[in-house]
């Protein structure tokens, strides 16, 4: 965007002498010297208030400068003074795509692309926009436009996002597929691909493509957590663990990999003490997650962790997000067995509220109440179980633990 507004600047009427400070102005913010962009630019402005390229310069420049206020005034005096001008209204595109407003940035890019002087992307740039503003109906048009006049790669890939968008995935993904095939190399599009194909559990052939898209970017975080959803799917749990592991050896900060492994520990193995590690640094780092305490706790009672450890960061995980289940289950099950029945028969009902349609707090509440001298309940209990667990019930497990 600089680089074009410097271009632009040298066609542009200037009766005021701003040209230069404009020029100056950008060349600072392009080499990131934003506060010395933002005084010669408002310089400019004040001597050429009607110059729409300087509200566009000041707009990024107090956007880099996180003062959001300002910049929006800043674009919206832009807007004013563009009237119309396709460079302007592609500037404006670009600084509201920053600010997440994809809807007005796909319209400004819209009148872009209609322009004599729109590059080939342009058409496609403003389709993926209204796609991420999720107006599916105003991308498709413009995504079957791109791919016609403009044939490409990242051309297909929008159209088939578009069409998935519009409900139309059979379509959607023949031109995904499309894409895929002309750059196999592009992590964005693989991963577009990749997206329908585990949606439609189509896990081989998501694995598939994942493994030749790693090829060519072996570190990128997205792709191999997708390739460990992937091979969760095709219940290949070893090499599932694999790919989180490295998922989070690529990008620590990256929640569901840990989520994905909480879900397997039974099936950890040799990477039960590697996972452990990780759950460890995780739930350090993140003090105020719940999710971290609770899974640093699941992971202690796997590798066989005491009870001592696990107690405080169950009530931790409860205390951070009272609204999570698991937390309440697992300290349920810690409690009973430490004969606390009174509370475990709390701390299950808890989890039953906020999750009735899980078989296991309702089979592990009738236990309690059995050691509570309460039958009634108990049996009332294990009935739910039984209805949950049975083939029309609808729960998430068949089988009640021993």
């Amino acid at each position: 965007m600089i680089a074009l507004a410097l271009a632009l600047l040298l066609f542009a009427a200037d009766p005021k002498q701003a040209l230069p400070l404009i020029q100056r102005g950008l060349l600072d913010l392009q080499q990131g010297k934003l506060t010395e962009a933002q005084s010669t630019l408002e310089q400019a402005a004040k001597l050429d208030p009607a110059n729409p390229y300087v509200w566009t310069s000041l707009a990024e420049t107090y956007l880099r400068l996180k003062r959001p206020q300002q910049a929006q005034e800043a674009a919206q005096k832009a807007e004013g003074a563009g009237n119309g001008n396709p460079v302007v209204a592609h500037a404006l595109a670009m600084f509201y795509s920053k600010t997440g407003e994809f809807g007005r940035a796909a319209q400004f890019e819209e009148q872009f692309a209609a322009s004599n002087g729109a590059d080939a992307g342009a058409l496609d740039r403003a389709a993926g926009l209204y796609l991420n503003a999720g107006d599916a109906a105003k991308a498709l048009p413009l995504a079957r436009e791109a791919a016609r006049a403009h044939p490409s790669a990242a051309a297909e890939d929008t159209l088939g996002r578009a069409l998935v968008a519009a409900g139309q995935p059979d379509e959607g993904r023949k031109h995904l597929a499309e894409a895929w095939k002309q750059q196999n190399s592009s992590a964005e599009i693989a991963f577009d691909y990749v997206q329908l194909l585990l949606h439609d559990q189509d896990f081989t052939e998501a694995a598939a493509v994942l493994e030749q898209a790693l090829r060519s970017n072996p570190k990128n975080a997205q792709l191999t957590l997708a390739l460990g959803v992937a091979r969760y799917g095709q219940r290949r749990f070893e090499e599932a663990i694999a790919a989180f592991l490295n998922t989070i050896a690529i990008d620590p900060r990256i929640e569901q990999p840990y989520v994905f492994l909480g879900r397997m520990l039974d099936q950890a193995g040799a990477h039960l003490a590697a996972i452990k590690k990780v759950d460890e640094v995780w739930a350090a780092a993140n003090p105020k997650n719940a999710a971290a305490q609770l899974q640093l706790a699941k992971t202690i009672l796997a590798s066989g962790g005491g009870q001592d450890q696990v107690e405080p960061l169950l009530r931790r995980a409860i205390v951070l997000d009272s609204r999570n289940w698991e937390a309440h289950y697992q300290l349920g099950l810690l409690l009973s067995k430490k004969h606390a029945y009174r509370e475990a028969a709390e701390e299950l009902t808890s989890s039953i509220k906020l999750n009735p349609k899980d078989p296991l707090p309702h089979y592990h509440l009738a236990r309690v109440y059995d050691r509570l001298g309460m039958p009634g309940r108990a049996r009332e209990e294990r009935e739910i179980h039984q209805r949950l667990t049975s083939p029309t019930g609808g729960g998430m497990s068949n089988v009640a633990p021993q």
